[in-house]
């Protein structure tokens, strides 16, 4: 499979999960050690961190509608994705760093959020 398949894949089962409200199921897309990063925040640090910011994040009533990637690159096991990530608080642009499991699947072990 093409990555910008595996990509369309990966923020399909994000924003299923997220979208009926599975914080946890949301924060599986990233890897265990991960580190999220948004704006007046100090980074979240791993999944289960993760898991919780993103649970207050829906129970603040924060949709999460669309993500849209307009440019993805890739270097052996690693790559990233920029995309649009339209809210109910207004788009975003978020930078993905995807690195391989174990198993070969992608994850998220890095993400910035950039207000637009």
């Amino acid at each position: 499979m093409a990555l910008h398949q595996e990509v369309a894949a990966l923020e399909a089962r994000f924003l299923a999960a997220y979208q009926r409200g599975d914080a946890t199921a949301a924060a599986d897309v990233y890897t265990e050690d991960a580190t999220y990063l948004t704006p007046g925040k100090t980074p979240i640090r791993g999944r289960p961190a993760i898991a919780t910011v993103t649970a207050d994040d829906i129970a603040s009533g924060l949709q999460i509608t669309s993500l849209t990637p307009f440019h993805i690159e890739q270097a052996g096991g690693l790559a990233y994705v920029l995309e649009i990530c339209s809210t109910s608080a207004g788009p975003a642009t978020t930078m993905l760093v995807l690195r391989r499991d174990g198993a070969g699947a992608w994850r998220i072990c890095a993400e910035a959020v950039v207000p637009s």
